[in-house]
Order: structure tokens, then sequence, then C-alpha cells
């Protein structure tokens, strides 16, 4: 039997659960000494990967590849740079750990590779240095033998506890329970990928309807957003997915629009994944539903619906539980879910969702792929809209054969409906529910381009897209906004629009504070609640970490510290002109994790804290009955998905370590930037900003195969 605990004190970056997984499950009789080694370091790497977001480990990524190996340090490095010599000399084995040093890679795995360090564990004896040295997995053949002959020996076994806890497929290894969710969401879905035909009644009215909600010019250029609307008529599944401005929020009205017509008696539900993006959501339907009054009836407008909720409240899930009210034995009472800012939705709570909906039941996947995946474990919306085998999707944008194509049936549907429009592509193996919208309808300009350019991943084109240097001192004195802080001149200021990048150390703290004055400092000079409010979300301020000078807390200090000379009223920890963002949900004051308010006197003077409506107007509740929250100058970009401001000045620190880099990625840049609808200051040197953009933060997961096999299996 192995000493487990000798092999995982060679294993860097590992936390506690880690290694309870391993310990737990580690022994199998039926494994050979050198066998268990390898089934050990496969435990450890699917709870560290498990905790990184994967729903699998992919055995491809691993093996022949070094894992969790610590990193030297900056001044170990130097000096073995230093001493050409001394690298010479070293052993055969540490020049491999040197060339694989670090926790995990993104490089293809070294297929060459297929030795594995032997059964033992490295000591002080065979290295010279005390670093951790990590493991080095065997190749891919070894590995699956190891895992099917550990999971298999034991199917008849009494005490066994490793075949019901672990599931491998197809090249991955899973916890049973994230198999098991992949499993029941490719079933539901697969369930809901047919065609069902409007009614003559239904599309009589929907035809009638259709020149209210869209132009019906003919035109060579494709209309996507009439597409979408189109395709999900007939389908019990869909998703519509797109960038910022690209008309999703159009889109779904018109969808609502349409659905109603077909039949007023549908029971229409609006969700989304945060107290802030339900928000959000309930703004962006109300404002888009009052530019068709007067083209399409009133009676029709107000059937729609416009208020949204929150996915726990919908489905009853409750803090620290993992039971909800609604599921598969107690299903909603609806016949149509809508949910926007579906990126977020991670795997567990789609399969709560999944089991909560009467099969009867219509859902509409609203969102982004290329924003942040869910902060838990999963990628849900990327798997709906992207194959697993398209490895490069990201790097070489989206296909119209692929997802514009549509099956025979489906091209009839959709040319019965919109005649003006060009014939789609076909393809009668293509995925149908994916609908990407791709002309864009308020998006455009520099904040585009630049979103484009790092969407695929091009470093290089986005730089070039952006004003620097010369170009944005030009701007600065030239163009400036009409909107400013009294006590700042032209010159000085950052906040325009279109997209600028300038270098960490043009901005000293000096300068931070002059464009935090710039930023926050007409909140205060504001006469309303009302109006500090907007504008505090006329700019904010995202970073991609929480510690450090350029992380949240940090910001928010030094943010503080320029504007209190502004500060009229303070009560305890409040004060006037003060941004606060709930941190946990609340239901008695009806408050969710997310929601932004502003601290400002009522007018008797008396400090409250205010909070936007979903009708537009404002609340307030007494200072003593806050929930829980944060200062929110600044925020971390996973906490501003579903926002939107005028400006955002986006800060993308050097990161402090090897490690921390690895989790600075594309996903960080484009959803900081998109937050933005007309300017963003980028302040990043142009290596970590390139770095960032060239790094892609893939999740594996079998959730799209899934998908296709149970629909092959349903054909």
């Amino acid at each position: 039997m192995i000493n487990s605990n000798e092999y995982l004190e060679q294993l860097f970056g590992i936390e506690a659960i880690d290694r309870f997984v391993a310990l737990e499950f580690a022994n199998c009789e039926s494994l050979t000494d050198a066998e268990q080694v390898i089934w050990l370091h496969l435990l450890v790497t699917l709870s560290f990967m498990q905790r990184s977001g994967h729903s699998c480990l992919l055995l491809t990524e691993v093996a022949g590849t070094r894992l969790f190996v610590e990193p030297l340090l900056e001044s170990e490095a130097e000096l073995e740079a230093e001493s050409e010599a001394e690298l010479e000399a070293k052993s055969e084995l540490e020049q491999e750990i040197d060339s694989d040093s670090q926790l995990w890679t993104e490089s293809e795995p070294h297929s060459a590779q297929i030795s594995h360090l032997q059964a033992v564990p490295t000591t002080s004896n065979s290295v010279t240095s005390s670093r951790k040295l990590g493991y080095k997995f065997p190749g891919l053949t070894e590995m699956i033998s190891v895992i099917k002959k550990a999971l298999g020996s034991e199917k008849d076994d009494k005490n066994n506890k490793i075949s019901p806890l672990f599931v491998y497929q197809s090249g991955k290894l899973y916890s049973r329970r994230y198999y098991n969710f992949e499993q029941e969401i490719a079933a539901s879905i697969a369930n809901r990928t047919h065609i069902t035909a409007l009614s003559e009644d239904g599309l009589s009215r929907v035809k009638a309807l259709w020149p209210a909600m869209f132009p019906t010019n003919t035109i060579d250029e494709q209309d996507w957003q009439q597409v979408a609307v189109a395709k999900s008529l007939v389908q019990q599944f869909s998703v519509i997915n797109g960038g910022p401005g690209t008309g999703k929020t159009y889109t779904v009205l018109r969808l609502l629009l349409a659905l109603q017509a077909c039949n007023q008696n549908e029971r229409i539900v609006l969700a989304a994944p945060t107290g802030k993006a339900q928000q959000r959501m309930t703004e962006s339907i109300v404002s888009n539903l009052e530019t068709l009054r007067g083209k399409v009836d009133d009676k029709l407008l107000n059937s729609v619906p416009t208020d949204a909720v929150t996915l726990h409240r919908l489905l009853g899930l409750r803090e620290h539980t993992i039971a909800t009210r609604y599921n598969q034995h107690n299903p909603l009472m609806l016949d149509v879910l809508i949910v926007d800012e579906a990126s977020m939705v991670d795997l567990a709570l789609m399969a709560r969702i999944i089991r909560a909906l009467p099969p009867h039941a219509r859902l509409y996947f609203i969102g982004d792929a290329d924003q942040l995946p869910a902060v838990e474990l999963g990628n849900v919306l990327e798997q709906l809209v992207h194959d697993s085998d398209e490895a490069e999707f990201a790097e070489t944008g989206i296909s119209e054969n692929n997802l514009g194509a549509v099956t025979s049936e489906l091209r009839q549907h959709i040319a019965t409906l919109c005649p003006h429009l060009p014939l789609l592509s076909l393809n009668e193996n293509a995925k149908t529910w994916v609908h990407t919208l791709q002309a864009p309808q308020r998006f455009k300009g520099q904040v585009a381009e630049v979103a484009t350019a790092i969407q695929a991943g091009k470093s290089k084109q986005a730089l070039d897209a952006m004003h620097s240097d010369v170009a944005t001192e030009k701007l600065l004195t030239e163009n400036a906004p009409s909107l400013k802080p009294k006590n700042l001149s032209d010159k000085n200021r950052w906040l325009q629009d279109g997209v600028f990048i300038q270098p960490e150390s043009k901005f000293t703290t000096s300068a931070l504070k002059k464009l935090a004055q710039e930023s926050y400092e007409p909140v205060f000079q504001a006469q309303s609640a009302k109006e500090a409010l907007s504008m505090l979300n006329r700019v904010r301020w995202l970073t991609p970490i929480r510690k450090g000078d350029m992380g949240v807390e940090g910001l928010n200090a030094l943010v503080f510290d320029a504007i209190k000379h502004n500060i009229k009223r303070r009560e305890g920890f409040f004060y006037q002109g003060q941004p606060i963002m709930i941190v946990k949900n609340n239901h008695p004051q009806r408050l969710s994790n997310g929601e932004v308010g502003i601290i400002w006197p009522d007018l008797n003077g008396k400090l409250l804290a205010w909070f936007e409506t979903q009708d537009g107007n404002l609340r307030s509740i007494s200072l003593s009955r806050v929930p829980a929250f944060e200062t929110v100058f600044a925020m971390t970009i996973h906490k501003s998905q579903g926002s939107e401001f005028k400006y955002v000045v986006l800060l993308l620190p050097k990161p402090e370590s090897e490690k921390a880099a690895g989790l600075f990625h594309r996903g960080l840049v484009y959803t900081g930037l998109t937050r933005a609808k007309e300017g963003c200051l980028i302040i990043a040197n142009t290596t970590t900003f390139s770095a960032m953009v060239e790094r892609r933060d893939k999740r594996f997961s079998g959730l799209s195969e899934a998908i296709k096999m149970c629909v092959l299996e349903g054909e």
C-alpha cells in the first residue's frame, strides 16, 4: 500500500477538499501500487478541476503533463539564470520539471512525453531543491486502463464506495453528481428540440403582427432578429445568443408579442440569475415596450409580462440548502420561461430549472456565450451554443453555415413567415435551437470594434483599434464631455466616448485620485437621490481582483480618500453619496444580491438608503434595515455582469504570480469592456492586456456531446 500523504505533500496548490477526496477514495485493492499512485493523482486533479469550474477531468489535457509544481521564487529564477554552468549540471528530472513548471498548462499536452514518475515519492535525497515537484501523468491509454480497473473491479464488492461516486465516459472522468446533471439536462433539452408547427389561426395572427414589429421590405442582408423570433415560435427550447447591442432585448420583446398573439392565455415568466440582472431585464423590456406604442395594439402590449424574478426566488431555492420548492414532483405553473443573462447559470442551477419545468413548457435562454461563465461549476451557455469539438470557435468566430443553418422543415416555416428575407442555408444536422444575433442594433463604434477583436483573441487588432498616447492626448484636449466636475480642467478629462488604453505607470496614486474625482464628484453634487443614483450609474470602476491596491478593496479606499471632502452628512458607517451594493439576498426588504443603491437624505435631512424600483422610481429603507453590503465605487468584473454604464474604467493590474496569471483571461476583458455603452478607459500595460486577450478560459464539460447523443437517440 502506498503512503498517499507523502505524494500529496509534493503537490503545490491543492486544498483540503482535494486531499480529502484523494485520501478517502484512493485505496483500491485491485490496483497495484503503481496504479494506485496514478489513481490518487487523478482524484486530486478531478477535485481541483471541479473547484476551478470544470464539470469533469479531460484526460487528454493531462496525459504526459506535469501538474502542481511549485513555481520558482523570482530571486531563485534570477540565480538560476545567472549560473549557466549550474543549469547544465542539473539532473534530467529537474530540467524536465523546470520546463513544465506551472500549476496548470494551457498548451497542448506533451504527447511525446508519456513516461511517468516511478511509484515512489521524490525526496530531498533525489532532488536538491525543496520545491514541490508535482506529478507527471502517464499516457492516455495507461490512465484509462487504471480508471476502468478502479471503477470496474468494485461493482460486485459489498464495500464498494468508488464506482457509485465516479464515472468514466469518452475520455472524461466525472464525479457522478455532475455526470448525472449533464445527462439530465441533455435528455430534457433533446426532448424539446422538435419543431411544433403553428396552428393556422396562430400563424395568421403572427403574420398580421409581423409588419408592426419588423421591417418587411425585401433585403439581401439577413435579419437575424427576425430569424430568431420566427424559429423560436415553433421550438420548445431556444438559445438567443449575442454580444452587447446585437438586439437581444429587441428580439425577446418581439418574441413575447408573437407568443401572446398566438395564445393570450400563455403563462409567461421572465427570470434572471441575480437581482441586478432581474432589474435590468425588467427595465429593458419596459423601455423597449414604449417604442412600439402606436405601432402595436395597446391591448397586446399591455398583456406582455414585464416583471422579472430571480431564478432562486422562482424555484424556491433557499440559502444554505440544495432543495427547491419547485421540482419534478412539484413543477412550476407556467407555459414559457425566459431566462436572461444565461451565461451566469451554472450546471446545478440548470439542472434545477429543468426539473421544475412542466413537460409542455417552453424554455428560452438569452445571453452572450463569450461573457464570463458562472462563478459556480459549469459553462452551460457556452456548451449549448458551441460544439465541444469546435476547439477554436472563439478564435475563428461564429460560422454562419453552422449556427445560421436550418433543417428544410424550419426553412419552410421561416420562408412562410418572412418571405422578404434571404433563404437560410440547409443543414439537417444543424443546432437549430441556437439563434446567434450578428447584426448590431445599438452597439456600434469603437467599443464594438475592440470587443469583437477581444472576442476573437486578437490582441494586436484590439490595441490598434484603441486610442493611446498621442491620440489620447489630442482627444482629451479637444472633445471634453459636457458633464464635468467643476474643479477639473478639460485637459485632465478621461471619461470620453471610445476606448482608451494607458499604462499602469501613468496612473500614480495622485493621478488615480484625480480620476476618482472626475468619476464620482458629480454624485456628491447631485440635488436629489434620483440624480445621485443616476450619476453613480454613469460610471463604474471594474477590476478582476479584490485584494491589493488595484483590487476592489484598495480602489474603494482610494476613491473615498479622493472625494471625502465632498461629504455633507454622516451617520455611523454611512455618509451622504455613499454607493452601496447588497451582497446577500434579503426578502423582507425586497433586496437581492447585487442591487446597488445610494445613501441620501430625505426632505427632512435624514439619511436613508435609496434603491430604484422596477418602474424607474425610487424607494427608501432606513439605515438600520440595510442588509449586508459593500461600498461600490469599484467592483469586480464578475459582479458587474448584468449591468451597464455610460463609462467604464477597467483596471487590469499585472498578475502577482503565475497562478494568478492563469485566472486572467479574455473573458474578463471582454465582459468588463462590454459593460460600457459609450466609453472605456483601460488602465493596463499592453503586455498584460495582450496576455489576457490571448488566454482563453477553457472549462471542460461533456454537456454539448451529451445533448448531441440524446438528440441522435431520439431520432
